[in-house]
């Protein structure tokens, strides 16, 4: 007996759940079930829409409790947190129960822990998509539009570079788990990827000053990877692959080495983690510029894309992009089944056509070697 098409929302009463479930409301004729711990908060927000609205007192840290909720559902939005301390409790429950799944970031734990259930997952027909927010995310599916858009204009690739910064409000939750990341991840020597293979940058490479318009930001950029976009260079074979975050003075990158070497206290790391955020203050609330560099007609070639937000609306983008995924993993259309990152799951044209439909505008400008310019 088929389950019941419904989409399973947990953590739905926090800031990227809350739009996950609204968006959803719009968009899917399906049922949502709000999964949570507090049934005051779930209540509340079920009261704001119709009957296809219930809520589900679910634990996260319980599995009898997680199989319970995922039993009713066929797709789970995991937005609970932080996940450096759920790690991959409810991926795990959603693949007992042969559900759908998808989540805003994995931290790796989810990556590392499913893709050895990657065959089983696909022959099921089930897709799971983790990594599906704004970033990690969007951010790692704009090189891949980007890079598959030039690709039909120019005659050659030579270089894709991504810009990427955030400087709107980030939950403790958020701030925990990149802080536990960070100390996971360390910090190494700049490297870039040259036709699919990891290399040393040279310092000129590793920091650079970059104009990207009065509505995003202009400054310093140091190179510097997370695991989704490391498997956009290694893809990304026939050109070199840059990955830059924006870096707004000194105190942010001797904050970030401590925070990486040093145990801190959980409060002082949250708090340190919290100002480097504050100290990132720019026009737009975020962004992520994406410029590839080719020849067409024997002429250098450059194409911008670009996606930006403005401050008080990181959450909707993050959800927005969550629900705008989860439908279309109900749908079956466009996504691989299996265990995939965002820039993986989906055909790059196809996913950005359904995000502006939602209102997540890309946009994309192309200019010659004379300058002149065409956008689109």
């Amino acid at each position: 007996m088929e389950k019941p098409f419904t989409f399973g929302i947990i953590g739905a009463s926090g800031a990227t759940g809350k739009v996950v479930v609204r968006a959803l409301h719009k968009v899917t004729c399906g049922s949502l079930l709000i999964g949570g711990r507090d049934l005051e908060k779930s209540q509340a927000l079920a009261a704001e829409l119709d009957a296809r609205t219930s809520v589900s007192l679910v634990d996260v840290l319980d599995s009898a409790s997680l199989d319970t909720f995922c039993r009713q559902c066929a797709v789970i939005i995991n937005c609970a947190g932080p996940v450096c301390r759920l790690e991959d409790r409810v991926a795990q429950a959603a693949f007992r129960n042969r559900c759908h799944y998808v989540d805003p970031a994995g931290l790796t734990i989810v990556d590392e822990r499913m893709r050895p259930h990657d065959r089983t997952i696909a022959e099921a027909g089930l897709r799971f998509v983790i990594s599906a927010g704004w970033m990690p995310g969007l951010t790692e599916l704009l090189p891949i539009y980007a890079h598959a858009r030039a690709k039909s204009s120019m005659d050659s690739v030579d270089s894709v570079s991504v810009y990427f910064a955030d400087s709107g409000e980030w939950s403790r939750n958020a701030l925990l788990d990149g802080v536990w990341f960070l100390r996971r991840r360390g910090i190494h020597g700049p490297t870039y990827f040259s036709r699919g293979q990891k290399v040393r940058a040279k310092s000129a490479q590793a920091m650079t000053t970059v104009d990207l318009g009065a509505s995003v930001a202009s400054g310093r950029f140091g190179l510097y990877w997370m695991p989704e976009m490391e498997q956009v260079g290694r893809r990304l074979a026939d050109c070199d692959v840059l990955s830059y975050s924006y870096v707004s003075g000194i105190r942010n990158v001797a904050a970030s080495m401590m925070l990486a070497s040093i145990p801190l206290p959980e409060a002082v790391s949250v708090r340190m983690t919290q100002r480097i955020f504050e100290r990132n203050r720019f026009a737009a609330g975020g962004f992520a510029v994406v410029k590839v560099r080719g020849t067409s007609r024997g002429s250098p070639s450059l194409a911008t894309t670009s996606v930006t937000f403005d401050h008080g609306r990181d959450y909707w983008l993050h959800g927005t992009t969550l629900a705008t995924v989860a439908r279309l993993v109900a749908d079956g259309r466009d996504v691989q089944p299996g265990v995939h990152f965002l820039a993986e799951a989906f055909d790059s044209s196809a996913l950005v056509a359904a995000l502006g439909e939602a209102g997540i505008w890309i946009t994309e400008r192309i200019e010659s070697a004379a300058g002149a310019a065409a956008a689109h």
